[in-house]
């Protein structure tokens, strides 16, 4: 169906501004990955003198051994530096001030200007109160009765243009996070776990539908 799309009139709905499609830097080849992998190992057991004796085992131990690192850089690398995907939606090119505001002296030399702060670095910043959205203070929104004090600002609409101010790269505590935490709860799965990460939300959720919603919506959530 051609033509431009229909934007909706309903305040729970907030239309999605163009910038929210912009590409960030995922620029991704499994094939690329696949010849590093398995060219790596190959190269290094044609130069190596310890290794270039050998035949096909000692290959699948070398890459056995350095698949992982090689994994883990090519991520690295390519989150850095790679492209974006397309150019179709042109980023504003706003000062980093303009979505935030660092409160963090250390983080605020940083990140300035066009300098772009890492979505992790500002996750965990955010939740530690050394940043705040800008815009109007949340709790003059919907009362001092939430304890949130330090979300401020139209959070929505913040980072829908994220692309323009962080910048989607791994770092040492992401991966930090990824081996100490999120592989071993995946390798190691249980129903206390589940239980564990699961349980908040639901106890939670009843509370923030009867705050945002309208009643005719929470009769149809009761029913659903």
């Amino acid at each position: 169906m051609s033509g431009s799309p229909r934007l909706t009139n309903v305040p729970n709905f907030k239309n999605a501004p163009l910038i929210g499609l912009a590409e960030g830097n995922g620029s991704f080849s499994n094939y690329v990955l696949a010849s590093f992998v398995l060219g790596i190992p190959w190269l290094l057991k044609r130069v190596l003198p310890l290794v270039n004796r050998g035949g096909f085992k000692t290959y699948f131990f070398l890459t056995a051994i350095l698949g992982l690192p090689v994994t883990i850089a090519y991520w690295t690398l390519m989150s850095m530096f790679g492209p974006r995907k397309n150019e179709k939606v042109v980023l504003p090119g706003k000062d980093i001030e303009e979505y935030i505001t660092i409160n963090d002296p250390e983080l605020k030399a940083r990140y300035r200007g066009k300098e772009k702060i890492p979505m992790q670095t500002f996750h965990d910043a955010y939740f530690d109160g050394k940043i705040d959205f800008n815009g109007v203070p949340f709790l003059k929104l919907f009362g001092t009765s939430l304890t949130a004090n330090h979300l401020v600002g139209d959070v929505l609409e913040t980072l829908e243009a994220r692309h323009d101010w962080a910048k989607m790269v791994f770092t040492p505590e992401l991966f930090k996070y990824v081996l100490t935490q999120m592989l071993p709860e995946v390798i190691v799965h249980s129903e206390g776990q589940d239980e564990e990460q699961v349980r908040g939300h639901y106890d939670r959720m009843y509370y923030y539908h009867h705050r945002f919603r309208r009643p005719a919506q929470l009769c149809a959530h009761r029913r659903g």
